[in-house]
């Protein structure tokens, strides 16, 4: 039976080339090579590796949020049959606020941005951010902008990935960032799991996520319309798509990754709470005097073997819920010049450039802050202007020593995997998102 089925695989992938690509986030964050941010074009397969490629931030942004209603961790993902929409919050670094413009652009599974905003807005095809307040007795000033959508003015009609672009007002080119999010249907029906699968000189096995999906009664006799991605913890410059569904449990539709492009152990994790101003467990000193303040974080280490510090954050900064009894830490938190730490095996330096990445860069090496060599102490330093409260972080680097020296010595830390499900329209020639779930094996 189980030879039956192995052939029916086989057959499956050969005579299904589907268009079928569903996201998989996982929210652990291994550390791995530093790569450049390339835009697949409409003709890349979906078993590509894709990521969205945005315009860089202006110097004078900071802390930018985009979460799912009140919870600062989750990912940005909301529906368009109700629910919780999504909250922007971001500062930025001046001492007086000013009324800024936000636009919406479609994009396909691939992130290539495609449609026209009147073919996918029902109502207003820009809005203005007129929510924003100064901060209140901090060193660094700043400006506090927060915006909630779906609302009265910006309606989507039609479900898929999007970037958010905010610019100086009514000037749609003068870009001060753009970020990702996503706007499902909820439709059908998803089930996600995931194997070990072990690699010789890997401490750990490597991870390969599964979806099996039921579309809705509508398309179900069309599976070469479907296509899935995979993404750990958040972070969208490693998404792994797929295009090849296994047709063994019709009518459900199965897909996973190919073995060697399942998910190496996330090990390269690190988390932050820089919401108390004082020497603790990971930060090793503290110099008030500044402006701004500084901090020096402990040192970490490629051979660090302990358990990761604090709970996941699913590749996103937490400032409100990071104080307990502070009012609005959104105008009241300080801007703190954070020093990082990092100390390679043997103490002496990669063959190639180091960074450190994570939620404030959003989890892209390529967005990351380069780190400087100090012999006399045998490690890296690196220098990051943070908002207080909690952020994840990483290090990375092109030298493939780092990856392997921590995969051979760090324990395995859980991941999330969540998955996004499109179905391509032939009407309007893009990727529809029927439905986003996620899993942590």
């Amino acid at each position: 039976m189980s030879h039956a089925i192995g052939n029916m695989r086989v057959v499956s992938r050969w005579a299904f080339g589907l268009l079928v690509c569903v996201v998989a986030v996982a929210l652990t964050m291994g550390c791995k090579s530093t790569e450049e941010a390339e835009q697949a074009d409409s003709s890349a397969p979906a078993s590509a590796t894709v990521q969205p490629e945005l315009a860089p931030p202006s110097a004078s942004v900071r802390t930018v949020q985009l979460y799912q209603g009140d919870d600062e961790q989750s990912l940005p993902v909301t529906s368009m049959t109700g629910g919780d929409g999504l909250t922007l919050e971001f500062d930025l670094l001046a001492a007086e606020g000013r009324p800024l413009s936000v636009y919406f652009q479609h994009a396909d599974r691939t992130w290539r941005r495609d449609l026209s905003p009147g073919q996918t807005l029902e109502s207003f095809q820009d809005d203005r951010l007129v929510d924003y307040r100064p901060s209140r007795g901090t060193k660094v000033p700043y400006v506090h902008y927060r915006y909630r959508f779906p609302n009265d003015d910006i309606r989507f009609r039609i479900s898929g990935n999007y970037v958010l672009r905010v610019t100086e007002r009514g000037r749609r080119d003068s870009v001060l960032f753009e970020q990702p999010f996503f706007v499902t249907e909820g439709e059908g029906g998803l089930q996600l799991d995931a194997e070990g699968l072990p690699v010789p000189g890997q401490q750990q096995p490597s991870v390969r996520p599964r979806a099996r999906f039921a579309p809705p009664s509508a398309i179900r006799g069309d599976p070469f319309g479907h296509a899935v991605c995979f993404v750990r913890n958040g972070r969208l410059a490693d998404t792994r798509c797929e295009d090849r569904p296994l047709l063994v449990r019709q009518p459900k539709l199965e897909f996973e990754l190919e073995r060697d492009r399942a998910y190496a152990p996330a090990t390269a994790e690190y988390k932050v709470d820089l919401s108390t101003l004082r020497s603790t467990a990971q930060i090793a000193r503290v110099e008030r005097t500044p402006s701004p303040i500084r901090v020096f974080l402990d040192p970490d280490y490629a051979r660090f073997t302990e358990a990761s510090r604090g709970p996941a954050l699913n590749g996103q900064t937490v400032v409100r819920g990071a104080f307990s009894a502070q009012a609005d830490p959104g105008i009241t938190a300080e801007y703190v010049e954070t020093t990082f730490a990092f100390v390679p095996a043997g103490e002496a330096p990669y063959r190639a450039p180091l960074v450190v990445a994570g939620s404030f860069s959003g989890m892209d090496p390529a967005q990351g802050t380069s780190m400087d060599w100090n012999a006399r102490e045998g490690r890296y330093e690196g220098r990051v202007l943070l908002k207080q409260g909690r952020h994840q972080y990483f290090y990375s680097t092109s030298d493939p020593s780092l990856a392997e020296e921590m995969r051979r010595t760090q324990p395995r830390r859980a991941s999330t995997y969540t998955a996004f499900v499109y179905y391509r329209d032939a009407q309007y020639n893009t990727d529809r998102l029927l439905r986003v779930g996620g899993v942590r094996p």
